[in-house]
């Protein structure tokens, strides 16, 4: 019976393992190519979206033509006045989709932040209050208060040693 060692398995090419035990060779990752399909995706939807739009706007309008008070102020033919409206629509789907959640999300950070600030400012005057180290200071007033009020005794008044 003939037994193997490790010189005789890389004489043939296979790769040594470190030490660890893992695989030397870098693994493939996935997750920046869904993010690429996704995006892409994501993409072609909107351009799908906007062409269909515009498409839609162009069969259903005849064209713009603005007056005010009678007096001729523009007129857009049929298929301009149509890409004029998906640029608006868009527009207003950005503002929808892009300003106003960012706004709201901007106050509920003020709003956090603020919340944040109070429950820090009470958990440092806790931690003040309830400090251990208060006890020590505490018990070092009081010797020292104890010490100082015997020798104040002791000593005349100022007054009385005046007078004499």
């Amino acid at each position: 019976m003939s037994t193997m060692t490790d010189a005789d398995i890389h004489v043939f090419g296979a790769p040594a393992m470190p030490e660890g035990g893992r695989d030397a060779r870098p693994r493939r990752r996935i997750w920046p190519w869904a993010l690429l399909l996704l995006a892409t995706l994501f993409v072609a939807s909107v351009a799908a979206g906007v062409l269909l739009l515009g498409e839609t706007l162009d069969q259903t309008l005849d064209g713009l033509d603005i007056r005010v008070d009678g007096e001729h102020v523009l007129s857009l033919p049929r298929g301009e006045a149509a890409w004029w409206a998906v640029g608006a629509a868009v527009l207003a789907a950005m503002v929808v989709l892009v300003v106003v959640p960012l706004t709201l999300l901007l106050a509920l950070l003020v709003v956090a932040l603020v919340l944040a600030g109070v429950v820090l400012l009470a958990l440092v005057a806790g931690a003040l209050a309830l400090s251990p180290l208060w006890v020590v200071a505490l018990l070092l007033w009081l010797a020292l208060r104890s010490r100082a009020a015997p020798a104040a005794s002791m000593s005349p008044p100022a007054e009385a040693s005046s007078r004499a």
